[in-house]
């Protein structure tokens, strides 16, 4: 079966393999595009719990930005990992703040609240601590590696480079000063 697709002012001929293929690939950009505009949330599991994925925020990537520059400087050419791994291991409890960041949103971090209510946790910081505790104690490093990276995608790190890098651009190309 060969279909015809108009692009521009030319038409294309589609195999049944790239037909479907291409099929799957719009269902996946109207699905995305529709949770997005529905603002659906996403549900993550993490220690036999089930989470609420926060919906993707400059507000959460700047909180994550600063989380991560928490983290131990790790060398990783010409020396032995299991060393530098003993070695680093020590200062990493906050990737379980930055994973809780991640999948709560940045609101729920306790160093974020300005103040409690006679001196009580309320019940995002209280959510916040066992999330980072189950991530911390319940999660093997290949599970804390795969929620990583599975919610950096869900985050929509391309679109926040590309503002950040068009609007770097924008900057350098402005005029800081009259030529005389």
């Amino acid at each position: 079966m060969v279909e015809m697709y108009l692009q521009g002012r030319h038409s294309v001929q589609l195999r049944q393999p790239a037909l479907q293929t291409y099929a799957i690939m719009k269902r996946r950009i109207e699905e995305k595009a529709s949770d997005t505009i529905l603002q659906r949330k996403k549900s993550i599991m993490v220690g036999g719990i089930k989470y609420e994925v926060s919906p993707p925020s400059i507000a959460t990537l700047i909180e994550v930005s600063g989380l991560v520059s928490q983290l131990p400087r790790v060398q990783s050419e010409g020396v032995n990992i299991i060393e530098e791994v003993i070695r680093t291991a020590k200062d990493c409890r906050v990737i379980g703040d930055i994973l809780a960041v991640l999948i709560l949103g940045p609101t729920t971090n306790p160093q974020n609240t300005k103040h409690r209510l006679f001196g009580l946790k309320n019940r995002f910081q209280k959510e916040y601590s066992r999330l980072v505790e189950k991530i911390l104690y319940d999660l093997s490093p290949s599970e804390v590696n795969s929620l990583t990276m599975e919610l950096l995608k869900l985050k929509e790190i391309p679109d926040f480079f590309a503002i950040t890098a068009f609007l770097s651009e924008i900057n350098l190309l402005t005029p800081t000063g009259k030529a005389v």
